[in-house]
């Protein structure tokens, strides 16, 4: 791994047995900031759909900071 970013699992701020658990509406408050010019599409899916997949098991998410 990079020490210039690391990945964060958002299921981890979900999961109310992880330690970095904040609940849903937390995790919405902290990704509705997030942008990404040069790709919508990965805007688009983590503002609206990221959340719901990984709630669902349809999906893993993980966001590089």
């Amino acid at each position: 791994m990079s020490d210039k970013y690391f990945t964060v699992n958002i299921r981890a701020y979900l999961d109310k047995d992880e330690p970095t658990y904040i609940g849903e509406e937390s995790l919405y408050d902290l990704l509705s900031d997030f942008s990404c010019p040069k790709n919508p599409d990965v805007e688009y899916f983590l503002l609206h759909n990221a959340i719901e997949f990984t709630k669902k098991d349809q999906s893993i998410t993980y966001q590089a900071i």
